[in-house]
């Protein structure tokens, strides 16, 4: 029996080359070209539709999904995604054995000193609980076990023991030294872990070595956080692609028809359509689906569809999401109401429920509540040990002459945030103190301190940026008290903007928002604390001037080697699944010196 896991948690946490701890011991999850997924289903039945993404961030690469059991119809005890045994090292502790060994493929033995079990799956079995806790990595991704008969500094030559002899525990990897029944030799654990090993290239989860890293591999526990951390890009489904249809459309067979086709009508489309259902192309669902939009309908999302995606670069693509945000914001969205039976717009907005509310200087923010979001998570990649300068290791799955990377859809609501258009002009806020000057200081010279600064791009050091950030993590944790919603399951997109005339004009905003998996999205719990929005921001600015760490968190400014300022686990941070920029560039101080 494996180890279940939603998939969510696959684009989030785990994913291609995360160490699962499972009921039979620890596994690395493959890739998904060796992930067997697609013996239940093919590509095309997996795909996500976000033409948005996939045309632009991605690089026409498409977005599959991982199929659940209930999907496929099998037990929740049934292996869906396929996994390997790691480490394959183990450690009997039981009283007076403390044998480090190596399971033998069919042995009916594992520990020595345990001798014989009833079969070799009993035995393998036993090896798997008893894994060991400690694994290599390097900074380039790569993942191994540890030689530990390597380490042992042996006296013989040729010596070659079949397990080896741990000794000593306690709290402290110095108290432990692995020996050699043979000859004698060991090795102290504690320096062990403290120095660089020899790095062998190997991926565990695509079932192949890199020969000749350069690299030095560390010692590891294989629960670490640092072990993996998933690079994650997400998308807002927003007009005028934010439709049931649009999304049809954007299946990459179809939309391969569109731009090659010269379609006048509906029928023509239905017609190209049919064909590659009958060639198992695409699935009859779809094709059954779009038959029952009428003619315009269908020729208009196509023309939306059609349109160029001017997206040069991550700052672009947020730019549309904040642009429609607004405009939604003023106008509302849909600005026509749905007519398609059963098929509710992905991104809604009810104009008469936005409200503006004054902050403690007077200056207005209007808050927007989403009813209806979409949002498309993709985990293009992953880091090990060295988060800042090492090498992502790509998550893709190669299919032919076309990529494809993991991925997951959800639904549900959200709360929109800027200043009120009417209220000043531009919708800036004048900043000013010494906050606000180091953090302007770090924007202008990012280039200068890029190696310091590689960790965030250039736009988030903009004050702009660091304000509007500091309060979404102020209100995350002010909206997990009314809304239902733990702060962990609240996650949050920043928002900046330059003026194209004048780059000294810089607007922002945030989104909040919580989805989940499945159709139906969530029950209004956060748009449902809107009208009321007065007591969530009275909760989010009454404490910014205080910390359990003052004055040492206080006292804290941004400057080189440091992207923070005032901020600390008991004041500003979040959980890692609600900050979109793992707890950099907070700093309440510039907060609290420029309140609205």
């Amino acid at each position: 029996m494996g180890q279940s896991i939603r998939p969510s948690q696959f684009i989030t946490t785990y994913g291609p080359g995360a160490i699962l701890e499972g009921p039979n011991g620890p596994r690395v999850i493959n890739d998904i070209a060796q992930s067997d997924i697609l013996k239940f289903k093919l590509v095309e039945e997996l795909e996500i539709g976000d033409q948005r993404l996939s045309e632009s961030l991605l690089q026409g690469a498409g977005i599959i999904r991982i199929p659940t059991n209930a999907e496929l119809q099998l037990a929740e005890t049934d292996e869906v995604y396929a996994t390997k045994p790691f480490p394959s090292w183990s450690l009997c502790i039981k009283r007076n054995h403390n044998k480090l060994y190596r399971y033998q493929f069919n042995s009916f033995v594992g520990c020595p000193d345990c001798g014989n079990l009833k079969s070799s799956y009993e035995a393998w079995q036993k090896s798997r609980r008893e894994a060991i806790r400690f694994v290599l990595a390097c900074p380039n991704g790569h993942l191994d076990d540890v030689n530990w008969v390597k380490l042992v500094r042996h006296k013989k030559s040729s010596c070659s023991p079949k397990y080896l002899l741990w000794k000593g525990g306690g709290g402290a990897l110095k108290n432990v030294s692995i020996a050699c029944p043979d000859c004698g030799g060991s090795f102290n654990l504690g320096s062990a872990y403290a120095t660089e090993h020899e790095c062998k290239g190997r991926y565990p989860e695509k079932g192949q070595d890199t020969p000749g890293c350069d690299e030095p591999a560390r010692m590891m526990q294989r629960g670490a956080s640092n072990l993996r951390v998933a690079e994650i890009i997400s998308s807002l489904t927003i007009p005028n692609r934010d439709t049931r249809l649009h999304q049809l459309l954007a299946h990459s067979s179809v939309i391969n028809i569109i731009y090659i086709s010269d379609i006048k009508s509906k029928e023509d489309l239905l017609v190209k359509l049919k064909a590659l259902v009958d060639r198992r192309r695409l699935q009859a669902n779809i094709y059954e689906e779009i038959s029952r939009y009428d003619d315009s309908t269908i020729l208009n999302a196509i023309s939306d569809v059609c349109e160029p995606i001017n997206v040069q670069n991550e700052l672009d693509y947020r730019v549309a999401e904040f642009n429609a945000l607004q405009v939604a914001a003023t106008r509302g969205a849909p600005l026509y109401p749905s007519s398609t039976p059963g098929s509710p717009p992905l991104f809604e907005v009810v104009r008469k429920d936005i409200k503006t509310f004054a902050g403690p200087n007077g200056k207005k923010l209007r808050i927007t509540p989403v009813s209806r979001l979409r949002v498309v998570m993709v985990q293009t990649g992953y880091r090990r040990l060295d988060l800042i300068n090492g090498q992502s290791v790509d998550t893709v799955y190669h299919e032919g002459i076309k990529d494809w990377y993991p991925g997951v859809e959800t639904f549900g609501e959200g709360i929109f945030i800027d200043f009120a258009p009417l209220d000043t002009q531009n919708d800036q806020l004048i900043m000013s103190g010494s906050e606000y000057s180091n953090w302007i200081k770090g924007f202008d010279n990012y280039e200068t301190d890029n190696e310091e600064n590689s960790a965030v791009k250039k736009e988030q050091l903009h004050p702009v940026f660091v304000w509007w950030h500091t309060l979404s993590h102020r209100l995350i944790s002010s909206l997990s008290i009314d809304s239902g919603y733990s702060a962990a399951s609240i996650r949050e997109r920043i928002y900046i903007k330059f003026d194209e005339e004048n780059e000294n004009i810089v607007s922002g905003g945030i989104l909040l928002y919580t989805t989940q998996p499945g159709g139906d999205g969530t029950l209004g719990g956060l748009i449902g604390l809107v009208p009321e929005f007065n007591k969530v921001l009275y909760r989010a600015f009454r404490g910014v001037h205080t910390c359990s760490n003052d004055p040492l968190c206080g006292e804290e400014n941004f400057g080189p080697n440091k992207l923070n300022g005032a901020a600390c686990y008991a004041c500003q941070f979040v959980s890692e699944t609600s900050c979109e920029h793992r707890n950099l560039t907070l700093d309440r101080n510039l907060l609290l010196k420029n309140l609205p």
